[in-house]
């Protein structure tokens, strides 16, 4: 199956503080979709401490969870076994969210990936998301605001 590596990047805002949410996602996934083989979502959440007013987090901190993404993306994607789909910043979090074939091996790759780093805020869960749901969500909340 071949992935498209194009991404859509929005700028969003919270309604009730108005703080910026950083918005990134996959907009052609579909075949991943209608293969009926990524029947997980894994979540993977960094807490940080955000900047004062933004909520957003330190640049050096953002430079970490590229670093950190980048890892994931070359153990996970370089077979297709686990797709990133898309990434939320914003009020103290980012949330990485994937679809996987098979949890335990993408729990074993994450562990792998993840032993080059020092230990970091992370808390991953697991969701049964057959149909994508969480997915389909993003973009019909942000697809609209596509430039």
């Amino acid at each position: 199956m071949l992935l498209d590596d194009t991404w859509v990047a929005i700028e969003a805002f919270n309604d009730q503080e108005n703080t910026p949410l950083l918005v990134r996602y996959r907009p052609n996934l579909i075949n991943f979709v209608e293969a009926g083989a990524y029947l997980w979502r894994m979540d993977v959440i960094w807490t940080y401490e955000p900047v004062y007013e933004t909520l957003l987090p330190l640049p050096e901190i953002q430079d970490y969870m590229s670093a950190v993404e980048d890892a994931l993306v070359e153990i996970f994607e370089d077979d297709h076994q686990t797709i990133l789909a898309f990434v939320f910043t914003g009020e103290g979090e980012r949330w990485w969210a994937w679809y996987t074939t098979d949890i335990d091996i993408a729990g074993e790759r994450l562990n792998h990936a993840l032993a080059e780093f020092d230990e970091l805020p992370i808390e991953i869960t697991v969701s049964d998301d057959p149909e994508w749901e969480e997915y389909f969500g993003v973009m019909e909340d942000f697809g609209e605001e596509e430039e």
